[in-house]
């Protein structure tokens, strides 16, 4: 009895530190936020330059993808979710301090890999949870997760121009310290069971044909998250710019921070309905959300062709790119979890592997075509061929 109490304890502190710092290493949460205007006005990348890092370095990471595996199998769970918030803080320190253009590579280039380390943090989570059978709270914590994700990146959002305004190496700065603490709390948190490290037998005897849900949940997670991912990166730019013909550099800041702040109060609200919409409609919810992207891309479009009112224009687009916002993270949640329910403990490093393999081909792929589009046709042109493509892949 009391070794029972002792396990729920101490999978509950983990929990609670699992919540912040799954948080805080979802991503480079001020650069999240600024990462256009950084690039583009601090580094001075162009257009097609900002679109190629991303395939890029997307690219990297896939060549590495069997040795990043195998180190995830030598070092298990725990320790994979340290490398990955230290592969965070270089990626942090590279992007901020880094003023060539192969130096900014490697810096996201490190930050695709802290993904694929990362991953292994909602293995961690789900092993602790089935270690005192409440896995049925996966979704709950995920959810506060994404949910307290989006607080920050709102905060964050409301202060960054006026910090990108004062200093516009500022908000980078204060990620490297971000991304330093996580590293240190990172030590604090472990997988409590069996499978932290799986033997390589154990591993081999694993080994087989995945069921077909496995493979249907991969390939709806790339064509999505691609089109997500994609699709925000470049409105965002969009809008920007949008911005820059009619306003001054302050005042493109103030604005662009005031509708990314906009679209993480979208993504609070987004959050905090997910568990409710989840229980009422279960697997039907992928339904509902690819519905929502679609719906996002649409109205993108549809802005674009506002010539005669800019405020009308850049309210619709901006209506879309909140959308983007409001669907990404629930169906990130809704697939992991479908996944972690139907595979065993022995194949879930490789198949989140897998799944962030699969994600970053997809974005190597349009992210080029994208990059090499800039370089001709309006960006109008893009985001319709983007939509369609898209389209026809559902």
């Amino acid at each position: 009895m009391n070794e029972r109490i002792e396990n729920e304890k101490q999978v509950r502190k983990f929990c609670r530190k699992y919540v912040f710092f799954a948080s805080f290493t979802d991503d480079l949460v001020f650069l999240a936020i600024v990462d256009t205007l950084f690039l583009s006005i601090v580094k001075g990348l162009s257009a097609s330059q900002i679109a190629l890092l991303t395939p890029i370095s997307s690219i990297i990471s896939i060549l590495l993808q069997p040795y990043l595996l195998k180190i995830i199998h030598k070092v298990g769970n725990t320790k994979s979710m340290r490398l990955g918030a230290l592969s965070m803080l270089i990626a942090s320190l590279l992007i901020t301090f880094g003023n060539q253009f192969a130096v900014l590579v490697l810096g996201r280039a490190f930050r695709e890999i802290a993904y694929v380390f990362l991953n292994m943090e909602n293995i961690c989570l789900k092993n602790n949870l089935n270690y005192v059978h409440k896995e049925d709270e996966y979704i709950l914590i995920r959810n506060k997760v994404t949910l307290f994700y989006a607080l920050i990146t709102a905060v964050i959002s409301v202060i960054s121009g006026f910090l990108f305004n004062a200093n516009g190496y500022l908000p980078m700065i204060l990620n490297c310290i971000l991304c330093f603490a996580c590293f240190g709390l990172s030590f604090t948190m472990r997988d409590m069971t069996k499978y932290d490290i799986i033997g390589e037998q154990e591993i081999q005897k694993a080994k087989g044909k995945p069921s077909i849900i496995v493979y249907v949940a991969i390939l709806s997670y790339t064509f999505f998250y691609t089109a997500v991912t994609i699709g925000q990166a470049n409105s965002k730019l969009f809008i920007q710019y949008q911005l820059n013909d009619v306003l001054d550099t302050a005042a493109t800041a103030t604005y662009f921070s005031l509708i990314i702040t906009l679209s993480r109060f979208v993504r609070i609200v987004s959050n905090a309905l997910f568990d409710k919409m989840y229980r009422k409609l279960k697997d039907k919810i992928n339904i509902a959300l690819a519905a929502g992207l679609i719906m996002a891309f649409v109205l993108i479009i549809v802005g674009t062709g506002i010539t005669e009112n800019v405020v009308a224009r850049i309210s619709t687009m901006a209506c879309g790119f909140f959308l983007i916002l409001a669907v990404r993270d629930p169906f990130k949640i809704y697939i992991q979890d479908l996944i972690l329910r139907v595979t065993k403990e022995e194949e879930q490093q490789a198949i989140f592997a897998n799944l962030e393999l699969a994600k970053k081909m997809g974005q190597t792929l349009i992210g080029f075509v994208v990059s090499s589009a800039l370089l001709k046709f309006d960006m109008i042109w893009i985001i319709v061929r983007k939509f369609s493509d898209f389209a026809d892949g559902t």
